[in-house]
């Protein structure tokens, strides 16, 4: 009986130290690389659309602002960054008139200081792409 007493002692002790394998699930999401120029062109042209920028900016001809081939023309020959315009870190190059730059400034200042620097390289990449792709 001891014997019997001693082997349960024994089990209820070696069972009661018994590690459980836990598996762990790795739910971290993976890096994504980099947007190609064709994922940029699309997610600009996207951009330039829901936040309106094509009110005021038409690819050839002057709306209430500039057209795009008249600012991609300065910012190219004047070896400017638009995209440091467009988060507000530069001032504009491109000749307007006051209300069109109290215009442009508050767009920077509000729903532009919302856009990640890949939108707005995106927006940049797209802007260069349509002026090129409608060149004369």
């Amino acid at each position: 009986m001891r014997l019997f007493s001693f082997f349960i002692v024994v089990l209820l002790l070696t069972s009661c130290k018994s590690e459980r394998k836990v598996n762990v699930v790795d739910r971290t999401v993976p890096e994504r690389g980099e947007l190609s120029k064709d994922s940029q062109i699309f997610l600009g042209n996207r951009l330039f659309s829901e936040k309106k920028c094509i009110t005021c900016h038409d690819v050839n001809l002057v709306k209430k602002g500039p057209s795009l081939k008249e600012i991609m023309a300065v910012y190219d020959e004047e070896n400017g960054d638009i995209v440091a315009f467009l988060k507000g870190n530069s001032q504009a190059i491109v000749d307007t008139d006051p209300s069109q730059v109290a215009i442009m400034q508050e767009n920077i200042d509000g729903f532009l200081k919302k856009i990640s620097d890949e939108e707005m390289n995106a927006m940049a990449v797209y802007m260069k792409h349509v002026v090129e792709l409608y060149a004369d």
